[in-house]
């Protein structure tokens, strides 16, 4: 498959569909975005704040309309090596992150994930095989010159409050999100 197109973990769909604006995220970036049927029945909640805004209720993910739209589209292992690779890479990883990978090898696409077991696999046995980060995709969203910079904000504390999402300090733009988060007052959300 060409590199145009991408396929979402479940760490990462979850994030992107915490920030509230998973929609723009998918149509304005320029992938064709893919998730396994794994990744689509691990995706089940995100936080959100009860009535009292002092603690969480738990919003179900409802990816229907994207599949709808044509945003994102679910994938199945089809071939004997997916399900090869499959088996091989759940010693490892969840069945999410393994259908995730093996798809990913077989078909030679980009990966979105946040997992580091996952990060590493590829890293060490598929260095052909691109990936991104959430924080990847969302500095690359943030660059649109339709994406006004409170919007960034708001998506990126979304995804450390309701995703419970926080990079690593080793990661590529753990600066570039901390020295957003840090200008956020709750007035601006």
């Amino acid at each position: 498959m060409p590199e145009s197109t991408a396929i979402i973990d479940a760490c990462s769909l979850i994030n992107f569909y915490a920030t509230a604006f998973l929609e723009s995220i998918l149509k304005h970036l320029s992938l064709n975005f893919y998730i396994v049927e794994q990744v689509k029945n691990e995706s089940l909640y995100i936080r959100r704040p009860d009535e009292s805004e002092r603690g969480f209720d738990y919003e179900a993910i409802v990816l229907d309309p994207y599949f709808k739209s044509n945003l994102l589209e679910v994938v199945s292992l089809e071939t004997d090596n997916e399900k090869k690779l499959f088996i091989n890479l759940a010693d490892q990883l969840d069945d999410g992150e393994a259908a995730t990978l093996a798809i990913a090898i077989s078909r030679e696409m980009q990966v979105i994930t946040d997992d580091k077991k996952a990060i590493r696999i590829l890293r060490q046995d598929f260095p052909a095989i691109h990936y991104l980060t959430t924080l990847d995709i969302m500095k690359d969203w943030s660059k649109r010159d339709f994406i006004e910079f409170q919007e960034i904000k708001k998506a990126l504390h979304n995804i450390l409050i309701y995703a419970n999402y926080l990079p690593p300090q080793k990661h590529h733009l753990f600066n570039w999100c901390k020295s957003i988060l840090e200008s956020v007052s709750l007035s601006e959300l």
